[in-house]
């Protein structure tokens, strides 16, 4: 229906901006990109427009402005809810590569310590690896 139309459209509207903001060409035609992004960037606009136009006029969509504004509140409450969870994912694994380095470092320590321990109780003659280790 409308609203999976309203969602196709602001996703795609969101991915252009999205490449327009990516950097790192080294092309040597700036000029056909730099025209192909404003062609890009205008198409979004224009179409947002046309969306907006259709959503004011009451003869057409049988709302009215006060409902676009209430969709652009809600568009821009579904965004910050999109990038606090894109936060919280980020936050969440370095949560995890922290846990991962600390359980091998814990893991190392005591293998060093059990080698260390059976190398010096080798060394005071309490224990001869060669009877474990032929």
């Amino acid at each position: 229906g409308l609203s999976k139309q309203l969602g196709q459209f602001f996703d795609a509207t969101d991915n252009a901006k999205k490449k327009l903001q990516k950097k790192g060409i080294t092309s040597s035609d700036v000029n056909k990109i730099s025209m192909d992004r404003f062609a890009k960037l205008r198409a979004a606009a224009d179409a947002e427009e046309q969306l907006k136009a259709f959503i004011c006029d009451p003869r057409q969509s049988g709302l009215g402005p006060s409902h676009w504004q209430t969709l652009l509140k809600i568009r821009r409450e579904v965004l910050q809810e999109k990038r606090e969870a894109e936060a919280q994912a980020r936050r969440d694994q370095i949560a995890n590569q922290e846990l991962m380095i600390t359980v091998v470092g814990i893991a190392v320590l005591l293998v060093v310590t059990f080698v260390g321990c059976a190398g010096y109780l080798h060394y005071m003659g309490w224990l001869n690896l060669r009877d474990y280790f032929p």
